[in-house]
């Protein structure tokens, strides 16, 4: 019995859906590769792998490989189920169909396909009803539904009453029960990243190389406390369920081992937790394991305590998620903030010694005024940060602000589920040329490149990143590279 897993890069061209009358309508031509090893196909893997099916993953977006190249691979691993990872604001659910319906057509038609992620979970009925070469779609959290769909495949039987399954069936579309959460996830296997085969794994932020060392990506935990309006995740997830402290030490210590340097904790938010933060400081102190490494943090969580220990455990580069200088807006993303909490934590992370603080801001809310936007590209200016990310905010199904605009049908979901959509409040060429000029005012601030200098020689981190990123100079790009909110 063999399982192939594919996390696909996204089409060629991916729209950027209109919502309103005269709504502009935006086509990437070239996706760019970040390099974040795919965890989460990773994990599923390792757990098929731990009870003994025969796996293989292909990571396409890595490799960047054709849809000929693919159905080459996929013909060489001749599986019984193919799993594709898919994802909505890529449009990775579309490039994903196009290679499921070859396989069917060319290679074999008794092949199981199956849909599963973010895009799956939210569309899982409106992708069967459209692609009728994908068999089954899995919701959420995905480790034990995979399992048993496997092991009921292996014996003939098809994907009736298997929790957290939306099947096809004699044209009739099954919509199984949810499946409970992994309480204690402790119990997973750590992933094997052999698995993704020889795939050279980077850290870039806008351009930059900052993986000092060999590169991999990391969890901590699932899930999140917080419901932001904006975002997927506590409703993919479910509510937060970390990992004790000695199990991450346990994995980090196989990853020494195996040569590893440098992490990116994937976690929604890594510092949620001060205790557990503080247990894990402790013991990587006790057992000798040093890494440099990037996370995700809140700034209601961020004292100089915490701040401070996370800095000996190693932390190079921590992004705050602001996303916005307009109290009102924060308010309608539910992100339970206010704008002196985003001033203390910065002070505090820069006060301890973090190499880079990062901050991620999303404008192009629906409600959001052009002052609004104005005013928080000039709260930026005021942060002691050392780069802003602006992103342009995204509306998929699976979120607050999706279900709000098709209530008050201010877009249609039959066009936009596959790609996701705006709602803009000015139009995107005057927002995409107001990110361009604010990444430029940011950058050429007399002030902040002195700062920026002096920061550098007294960090041998941003020094090793920056020698290391002269060679691929003609890469960078700080102001062209804006994207929409999930890029």
């Amino acid at each position: 019995m063999k399982v192939s897993l594919i996390f696909p890069k996204p089409p060629h061209k991916g729209t950027f859906c209109g919502t309103v009358e005269d709504a502009e309508k935006y086509n990437k031509e070239k996706i760019e590769f970040f390099g974040f090893p795919p965890m989460g196909i990773l994990y599923l893997a390792t757990y098929l792998s731990e009870n003994n099916f025969d796996v293989s993953i292909l990571d396409q977006f890595a490799r960047n490989l054709s849809i000929e190249e693919t159905l080459n691979w996929v013909k060489h691993e001749d599986p019984d189920i193919l799993g594709f990872s898919t994802i909505t604001t890529a449009g990775t659910g579309r490039s994903s169909a196009e290679i499921a319906k070859s396989v069917k057509e060319k290679i074999n038609p008794n092949i199981k396909v199956l849909f599963g992620n973010y895009h799956a979970t939210f569309n899982d009925t409106r992708i069967l009803n459209k692609y009728p070469y994908i068999d089954a779609c899995i919701r959420g959290e995905g480790e034990n539904t995979l399992l048993e769909i496997a092991e009921k495949i292996e014996k003939g039987h098809g994907f009736e009453d298997i929790r957290g399954v939306t099947y096809r069936d004699n044209g009739r579309i099954i919509r199984n029960n949810d499946r409970s959460l992994i309480q204690n996830i402790d119990k997973l296997p750590f992933p094997n990243r052999k698995l993704l085969g020889n795939v050279e794994y980077k850290n870039r932020v806008e351009g930059l190389d900052l993986s000092i060392g060999k590169f991999t990506s990391a969890a901590s935990s699932r899930g999140c406390a917080f419901k932001c309006s904006f975002c997927s995740s506590s409703m993919f997830w479910g509510n937060w369920r970390p990992r004790s402290p000695e199990n991450i030490v346990e994995e980090l210590s196989v990853l020494e081992d195996l040569g590893y340097q440098n992490l990116l904790w994937v976690d929604d938010n890594f510092t949620i937790n001060k205790k557990r933060l503080l247990k894990l400081s402790y013991l990587l102190k006790k057992e000798k394991l040093e890494f440099s490494w990037m996370a995700e943090g809140r700034v209601t969580q961020s004292s100089k305590e915490l701040l401070s220990a996370m800095k000996q455990m190693g932390c190079k580069i921590l992004n705050y998620g602001i996303e916005s200088g307009s109290q009102r807006i924060l308010d309608w993303y539910k992100k339970q903030i206010n704008l002196n909490q985003i001033h203390d934590a910065i002070k505090n992370s820069k006060k301890v010694g973090i190499d880079m603080v990062l901050a991620n801001f999303i404008v192009g809310a629906p409600i959001e005024t052009r002052e609004e936007i104005i005013n928080t590209f000039n709260f930026s200016l005021k942060l002691d940060i050392d780069f802003p990310q602006f992103h342009i905010l995204g509306i998929i199904p699976g979120n607050w602000i999706w279900d709000q605009m098709v209530k008050e049908k201010r877009i249609n979901p039959d066009e936009c589920w596959e790609v996701g959509t705006a709602v803009l409040p000015i139009p995107l060429s005057e927002l995409m040329f107001r990110i361009k000029q604010i990444h430029k005012k940011f950058m050429f601030r007399p002030n902040y490149i002195s700062q920026q200098i002096l920061k550098t020689i007294k960090s041998k981190y941003r020094l090793k990143a920056i020698s290391q990123n002269f060679k691929n100079v003609r890469n960078w790009d700080f102001w062209n590279s804006w994207k929409p909110f999930w890029g």
